[in-house]
């Protein structure tokens, strides 16, 4: 039986921020998770939920405050569940997503050097910084809104603006909004069941000027032609425009195959540390322009490569990687997929399906893996082919700690750098080097 139990008052210490941005404390020593809590902070907290190991809590009462403690810059940030850091000063949050980092590889790895952790790579503005918006529309009394869903839950909250999104973002928002209600096209009501649009998707190259909308609705209508030319007419940066259907009005994504190009061209061109990609509506490319740039100049740094170098991008899609360091190698293999674009001026790559395919022996593996981390067949290429070093960018420290747990028995940690990707978020990236141990440098399956 518990120490606690709901609607239980109880005062608690903070002792460390969790992977979601919740504080954490310990009573009896059942881990108690605190929303808006902060590190070092003592709080009178009201049970919400019990489980097995451990209990959710809220502050009901701040007893001793943290001197890192802010206000919210965003009118609704206790509602919206888009951030879950304004609360806390920024330089400090970066702190804590080093410790975020360094807590999760405590778990999963026995001993390790600790200093190989640096310090988190910030944004000097870390605002602004979302260059792409996928958001739930609804009409509201007679009005188009377009909005956030609040936190762990479908309750939609309606905003004006988002201060983590691209300025453009948001203004192209409030315009297509606008012309919603000029002419009659209406956000979906899950009550009535009437209107049609669920969710509008933006996204804006941040060097180059250009513009991606894709309006998600739920019934097989067409969007008026004079809507879209309106559109263009006010925005002529908006040079794609797409229809996506999805039957479930909660999610803002869509099934790739049901998307129509309405207006324009299929992608629209970012730029990254002089490297040029064509991104479509579909396609999974960073959110922050300026911390992408670092993440993959990391990535780069970190392999210290050179012309007699062979390379292997083991995660490509639009191939970041592989254009940033193929002219600074003899040669770079790409695993790629069928909808993988296939970049003819990297005249050194060479596409490939599966690993036998590959005829050399390989310096450097980068992967860019996803929150789930490293695949079976990432832990199968790294069996076979043993390169010399990793570079291991990471999205999710724990799925990062667990794969280290195992790529460890051959490797040797390096160096981790975390990096802030999304400010104001508890999300936390990383790059990791590895290289190969001595004793297994002569051993090759």
């Amino acid at each position: 039986m518990q120490s606690v139990k709901i609607n239980d008052k109880i005062n608690l210490k903070i002792k460390r921020m969790g992977i979601n941005g919740e504080g954490i404390a310990y009573h009896e020593k059942l881990a108690i998770f605190i929303e808006n809590a902060l590190p070092g902070e003592e709080v009178e907290a009201i049970i919400t939920q019990v489980y097995d190991n451990r209990a959710q809590a809220k502050v009901y009462k701040i007893i001793k405050e943290s001197d890192q403690r802010i206000d919210p810059f965003c009118v609704v940030y206790e509602d919206c569940g888009g951030c879950q850091t304004q609360h806390f000063d920024y330089s400090a949050m970066l702190d804590q997503k080093k410790d975020i980092v360094t807590k999760s590889l405590d778990r999963y790895i026995k001993k390790y050097d600790k200093s190989v952790i640096q310090s988190t790579i910030g944004m000097e503005n870390p605002l602004h910084y979302r260059n792409k918006a996928a958001l739930p529309v609804r009409k509201l009394y007679g009005k188009n809104r377009f909005g956030m869903y609040a936190r762990n839950s479908s309750t939609f909250i309606p905003i004006d603006d988002c201060l983590i999104q691209n300025e453009n973002v948001n203004i192209i928002l409030k315009t297509i909004i606008k012309l919603m209600d000029r002419y009659d096209v209406n956000g979906y009501d899950p009550k009535t069941k009437e209107g049609f649009i669920t969710s509008l998707i933006v996204r804006v190259s941040e060097k180059l000027d250009e513009a991606q909308v894709t309006f998600v609705i739920n019934n097989k209508i067409d969007i008026p032609n004079k809507l879209i030319d309106e559109l263009i007419d006010i925005h002529p940066e908006i040079i794609s425009i797409y229809e996506a259907y999805n039957s479930d009005y909660q999610k803002q994504g869509f099934n790739p195959d049901s998307k129509t190009l309405i207006y324009g061209k299929e992608t629209i061109t970012e730029n990254l540390n002089g490297h040029d990609f064509e991104v479509k509506t579909d396609e999974f490319f960073q959110l922050n322009t300026i911390q992408a740039e670092k993440f993959y100049q990391q990535m780069k740094s970190m392999a210290n490569l050179n012309k007699e170098m062979i390379v292997l991008d083991a995660y490509s899609g639009v191939s970041p990687i592989s254009k940033y360091v193929y002219e600074n190698v003899r040669k770079i293999y790409i695993i790629k997929d069928e909808h993988d674009s296939i970049d003819v001026n990297m005249t050194n790559a060479y596409y490939i399906n599966k690993l036998s395919e590959i005829a050399d022996n390989i310096d450097v593996v980068f992967f860019d893996a996803s929150r789930t981390g490293l695949t079976e067949a990432s832990f199968l290429a790294l069996s076979q082919l043993k390169p010399k070093k990793i570079i291991y960018g990471s999205c999710n420290p724990s799925t990062l700690a667990k794969d280290l747990e195992k790529i460890l028995q051959t490797y040797e940690l390096k160096e981790i750098k975390p990096l802030d990707m999304f400010p104001y978020t508890s999300l936390v990236e990383s790059i990791t080097l590895l290289e190969l141990k001595e004793t297994n440098k002569d051993i090759k399956n």
